[in-house]
């Protein structure tokens, strides 16, 4: 599926970060469709649930995702492939919060395990950006680009 076959976003921030942030910052970036979703510009009507990974070790989130597509097939008929995660950029990048979550691996590996299309990024800041120019914060990858990792290929029943 492609991104435009999406119906259904899910932001991940770390658990440990939302005790301070509101994610305001990620929701106003989802509304404008500007840093990591800029991709769904063309997409009024996309659907958007922020969660929480449930803290070190992340391991709640398999659970909350698995909840969250039950609930959206038995309810609005919603299916995996038409569901993205975005891993914030608290969890994923270097930035004032800190540095990249140390269980990164581990999150995407729950995410790929129940076939949901993932992507590294919500909102930088500009502040961010400059320490990444400074050589202060780790790049993580190319500034401008953004990390999609899909899905493997479902086998055909």
């Amino acid at each position: 599926m492609t991104e435009s076959d999406k119906t259904y976003l899910v932001v991940v921030q770390c658990h440990l970060v939302q005790q301070r942030c509101s994610g305001f910052h990620c929701e106003k970036a989802f509304t404008d469709r500007t840093g990591g979703f800029a991709r769904y510009a063309n997409q009024p009507g996309l659907r958007r649930l922020s969660l929480t990974c449930g803290g070190c070790c992340g391991r709640a989130l398999q659970r909350k995702l698995s909840h969250l597509l039950h609930s959206a097939h038995k309810r609005d008929g919603i299916e995996a492939a038409q569901v993205v995660v975005h891993l914030a950029s608290c969890i994923c990048k270097d930035n004032h919060h800190g540095p990249p979550c140390p269980h990164l691996d581990y999150l995407k590996t729950l995410v790929s395990r129940l076939e949901l299309d993932l992507v590294e990024d919500s909102w930088i800041s500009r502040t961010a950006e400059n320490r990444r120019q400074q050589g202060l914060y780790t790049p993580n990858g190319e500034p401008e680009q953004t990390v999609v990792v899909s899905s493997p290929v479902r086998p055909v029943p």
